[in-house]
């Protein structure tokens, strides 16, 4: 398949995605967001080019392979695996709406090749040496569980295939974590619509999140109870803050949680976290425990007029990664 067709038919799936989901809502973020990136033909090309992009260092390893897309999201990384003509790939998340919107998206685009698995990354049943290659596009920063996927990838990868991790949430930047920080410190404590540094939040903070759950739960608690309660549920989705309530209750303060500086909040309902920060040299020492030899490729400008500076700032990586925003790993399963 030639680039324009590939272009031309993921188009007509992202057109299809627009009409179909006019009146769509959801919670997750990524599906509001990349209804806004495909909203005209500019910013859907520019989204697929950008895709196209992820796919550079490994293109020549797709076609006729089997391929994972860990935390799919809306699908659309998925749709372009399927139309580079991966044998089959598998579209993994732990959400149903981002299941559905996958599914909607290969059917949009006649593809076959799509089989979705909906399931938190790390508990992920597949069998040993059953994949070829493995994408993370801006999603590792969102697992639960990231150790366990980084093992599961180790199990599932077969002999010389490949990991790629892109994210945008470089902890190797002093200015990132500064920035990170204050996102982590906004989304757990400040109620109200807010936008920082790119990202909107709603009107309820996880605090107020974990508040409502609580008061919901344990109707007999008094405000203050479930004021302080919720305090000390810092990093708890629904089913852990029952069970901590509960033990608060009874005196037993052994899961007692608050919010502390520097650590990533969870979001109470989705069970996400809001931006994890990596450090990708800290990524590469541990995905060598899993037979992964990893590079370290500092993000450079996305612009295609300016592919030499990338060429020059990739090259220095090992300096440049301190200041970007965003990393790229590339990993080879050596054993």
């Amino acid at each position: 398949m030639t680039e324009n067709d590939i272009e031309s038919r993921f188009m007509a799936a992202m057109e299809a995605f627009k009409k179909n989901n006019a009146e769509y809502t959801t919670r997750l973020a990524w599906i509001k967001d990349t209804k806004h990136t495909i909203s005209n033909k500019l910013t859907g090309i520019k989204h697929l080019y950008t895709m196209l992009n992820d796919t550079r260092y490994v293109k020549d390893r797709i076609k006729g392979k089997v391929i994972m897309d860990a935390g799919c999201g809306a699908g659309t990384f998925s749709v372009l695996l399927g139309l580079l003509g991966a044998q089959k790939v598998y579209a993994v998340d732990y959400y149903t709406d981002c299941i559905d919107s996958t599914n909607f998206l290969a059917k949009s685009a006649n593809l076959d090749n799509i089989e979705t698995i909906e399931s938190d990354i790390g508990e992920l049943k597949l069998p040993a040496n059953s994949v070829d290659g493995i994408f993370s596009v801006e999603a590792i920063s969102h697992y639960r569980h990231y150790d366990a996927f980084l093992e599961i990838a180790g199990r599932i990868t077969r002999k010389d295939g490949f990991l790629i991790i892109r994210d945008g949430n470089n902890g190797a930047s002093p200015s990132v974590r500064r920035k990170n920080y204050r996102l982590w410190d906004v989304f757990e404590n400040y109620p109200g619509a807010i936008s920082l540094y790119g990202h909107s939040k709603g009107e309820t903070c996880y605090l107020d999140q974990r508040k409502e759950i609580i008061r919901e739960q344990f109707p007999e608690l008094s405000p203050e109870q479930v004021t302080e309660y919720a305090s000390f549920t810092f990093g708890y989705a629904k089913e852990t803050i029952i069970e901590a309530v509960n033990q608060f209750m009874r005196n037993n303060f052994s899961q007692k949680s608050e919010f502390r500086r520097g650590v990533c909040p969870l979001d109470p309902i989705l069970d996400t976290y809001m931006e994890y920060l990596f450090n990708p040299k800290e990524l590469k020492r541990e995905l060598a425990q899993y037979g992964f030899k990893a590079r370290v490729i500092s993000s450079g400008p996305a612009r295609s007029d300016l592919r030499w500076l990338q060429a020059i700032w990739e090259w220095l990586s090992p300096i440049t990664i301190y200041s970007p925003r965003g990393f790229q790993i590339v990993a080879n399963k050596e054993t």
